[in-house]
């Protein structure tokens, strides 16, 4: 064990309640799951990045192993999404239905961000300075509300592409 990996849960309480508050909104968003249903798989979900995690969380160099922390669904369904949706019922075939069919997540010490689609723009769920860095650590909350400046783009691949044309006579 690398003796720089910090296990305790509650030092990435933050970053997985903002991932698995996120997800649980994308699928608030389509009205098929009551609010204890939503709550009880954040809740698994949250419990399932933590436990993942507790050997690949390290506060002192937060991009270090950030490609084990990164959730994705594409053609297939992220195995922690899909047992923490299991838990309320639902099969992968509805989870396929209800989330984004490419989603990216990826969850560091100190900020948590996504992206929809191959093509699409990072946007930043959770961020706060890391305590070395900083005496006064400025959190911002997560707030689905405000997820990259007010846009959840779940319908769309890519930001529009600008096109320069020419005429020649």
């Amino acid at each position: 064990m690398d003796p720089q990996c910090f296990n305790g849960k509650a030092e990435m309480e933050p970053e997985t309640t903002a991932a698995a508050g996120f997800i649980a909104s994308l699928l608030r968003t389509r009205g098929f799951l009551t609010e204890l249903q939503l709550q009880k798989f954040s809740k698994s979900l949250q419990e399932a990045l933590a436990d993942h995690y507790k050997q690949h969380w390290f506060p002192d160099r937060p991009q270090k192993g950030s490609g084990y922390r990164c959730i994705r669904i594409n053609h297939e369904m992220d195995p922690l999404i899909g047992k923490s949706a299991s838990r309320i019922g639902l099969s992968s075939q509805q989870l396929f239905h209800l989330l984004p069919k490419e989603l990216t997540l990826w969850i560091d010490p100190f900020e948590v961000s996504y992206r929809i689609g191959e093509d699409g723009s990072t946007c930043v769920l959770y961020e706060t300075e890391a305590p070395a860095a900083s005496a006064s650590s400025s959190a911002s909350a997560y707030n689905p509300m405000l997820m990259c400046k007010q846009q959840l783009l779940m319908g769309r691949r890519s930001p529009p592409k600008n096109y320069l044309m020419t005429v020649s006579s």
